[in-house]
């Protein structure tokens, strides 16, 4: 059996905490204080200091690729510098992350996860990280709304689950529609820009700009999409690529992944939560009962009984001062937990208690309709209005797909009740993965045009977790039987993607193959460090840092300026 450094694994859990407690708070509470559009764009790589300790640069690029005459588009990038000199031979190149949604913020994982990625990922390369075309800093923006006002009147009633009312799902078709009239009337030309083929694109620019022709890089959720993309594509430009919490990326570009299998470990994953609830006990799980069947039974209870009986929440202290704990805020925040279970669980089980008891306000903290509550705070300078995520989504699921996804009702209902057949969670997955595909026409210019079988330049790594609710390890293995010579490493662990629980084995495997190019081996399961409802530190500090805005967890998150 192999043995790790000790010394590394101690590097590794300190980095962890540095990187959730000093890069979250003091690294990204100075965003206000750096100013983007200070920088002049250029077809060059001309970086200048920010953030204190990195450097940022807007890359002009083509907005299309397949047309030159569409205009350019700006991608905004951080760096962490490499602890070597760029002429060092010791130096290995840029290494770039998406943190996934899609519509995360490269810029913004990589200045809260500083440490993190020095430790696990080495000191030699320059960690870049980047907001993907029409997401963040990079311009121009994704944004069909003109104003606050205007994205909280779209977005308020927007059912937030299929199964909230009798209307919920056809409210969602119309939404769709509304939403891809809303783009053609006022960004088309964005939205058909966006795709992830012409992000591909943009990565192989990238790092040509560090004077390299072949990609490093890591990618969570969405972020496999893009890696598996670029794969594709570029076979010969792959350098170290590794993919984490893995999507079917050929049913990504047939517009079928969330309905045919992502779901497919979600239920299990729901299960490890109530096991672990029993074998935590009563001091450690609000939510004890002797069996796991009876801790679902409990929870089911309470989402019945809110769906018929909402619960008031009132709190003066905050703006504004009332809010409503009903069917679809607890099914959303049970989703999340599976996403995030080694912290996640805990919170969402002491909210369960509190709403049994009539206080709802637990359960509303941090939900998609606090947030979307905070909409009707913005002030009229605070632009652009694309809130996310469905709207900056959209133009990219549903845009990547090579088939029509426009739907009518009934076909809305049937595809929504295949999902169902996977999980009861299919309720809150559907309205912000599928349902907004329903209306929308646009499609992205520049297309994928590789194969997802292919012999590439240096072998992926793919990592995928026992019971992910939402990338299910088959996915990887699917993945890996096209791409030859690449591995599936498992991580014996519930949640999305190796992020939501810390794995020493997982990280010294990305270590290794991004550091020596050594793969591991084939059928290699890495535990976790981690116990759900075993207060782990370190698991909580992952889940608030690289899978902090993830595909679905955070249907309707805060955008840039909001």
């Amino acid at each position: 059996m192999r043995t790790f450094s000790g010394n590394l694994i101690r590097t590794i859990v300190f980095a962890l905490r540095l990187s959730g407690l000093a890069s979250a708070k003091t690294l990204h509470s100075r965003d206000d204080m750096f100013d983007w559009t200070n920088l002049t764009a250029s077809t060059n790589l001309t970086l200048s200091p920010c953030y204190d300790v990195f450097q940022c640069a807007r890359l002009t690029v083509p907005l299309q690729y397949s047309n030159a005459s569409a205009g350019e588009a700006q991608i905004a990038l951080v760096v962490l510098p490499a602890n070597v000199s760029r002429n060092d031979p010791a130096y290995l190149g840029p290494l770039l992350f998406n943190p996934g949604g899609p519509g995360g913020s490269g810029v913004e994982a990589v200045i809260e996860n500083a440490a993190l990625f020095q430790a696990v990922l080495g000191p030699n390369y320059d960690v870049v990280g980047f907001d993907p075309r029409g997401v963040g800093h990079s311009t121009p923006a994704l944004a069909f709304f003109e104003s606050p006002a205007e994205a909280l009147a779209f977005f308020a009633p927007y059912p937030l689950n299929t199964n909230e009312s009798v209307s919920s799902l056809g409210r969602i078709v119309a939404s769709a529609h509304l939403l891809d009239d809303l783009a053609s009337a006022r960004g088309a030309i964005v939205a058909e820009s966006v795709s992830t083929p012409a992000v591909a694109r943009d990565m192989l620019a990238i790092t040509r700009a560090f004077g390299r022709e072949k990609l490093s890089y890591y990618g969570v959720s969405y972020g496999s999409v893009l890696g598996a993309t670029f794969a594709a594509m570029f076979p010969d430009h792959v350098g170290r690529l590794a993919i984490d919490g893995v999507v079917n990326a050929h049913e990504w570009y047939q517009g079928n992944d969330f309905t045919k299998g992502s779901l497919t470990d979600t239920d299990a994953a729901l299960e490890d939560i109530y096991t672990a609830c029993v074998a935590a006990g009563p001091s450690a799980c609000p939510i004890f009962e002797t069996t796991p069947a009876l801790v679902r039974a409990r929870v089911n209870r309470l989402i019945e009984s809110v769906h018929v009986a909402p619960v008031p929440i009132f709190n003066d202290s905050v703006t504004p001062p009332f809010a409503v704990a009903d069917y679809t805020l607890v099914v959303s925040q049970l989703l999340g937990a599976v996403g995030t279970p080694y912290g996640g669980a805990l919170q969402v089980a002491e909210a369960v208690v509190a709403l049994e008891n009539g206080d709802g306000a637990p359960m509303f903290a941090g939900s998609t309709q606090e947030l979307l509550a905070s909409l009707d705070t913005c002030s009229a300078t605070d632009g652009p209005f694309a809130v996310g995520s469905i709207d900056v989504e959209a133009p990219i699921i549903c845009g990547d797909s090579m088939v029509n996804t426009v739907k009518t009702l009934e076909e809305a209902r049937q595809e929504f009740e295949g999902m169902l057949k996977m999980s009861d969670l299919a309720t809150a997955w559907y309205p912000t993965t599928q349902g907004p595909c329903t209306g929308w026409k646009i499609r992205g210019k520049d297309r994928m045009n590789g194969s997802f079988e292919t012999n590439t330049s240096f072998p992926l790594l793919l990592i995928g977790n026992t019971h992910d609710p939402v990338t299910p390890i088959a996915n990887a293995l699917n993945m890996s039987a096209g791409f030859f010579g690449s591995v599936v490493l498992q991580q014996n662990s519930t949640g999305h993607t190796s992020q939501s629980g810390f794995s020493a084995c997982t990280a010294l495997a990305l270590n290794a193959y991004f550091n020596n190019g050594t793969l591991p081996a084939p059928g290699t399961v890495c535990q976790t460090e981690d116990e759900i409802f075993g207060g782990s530190a370190s698991a909580a500090l992952v889940t608030r840092g690289l899978n902090r805005r993830d595909a679905g967890w955070r249907p309707v998150s805060k955008r840039a300026g909001v």
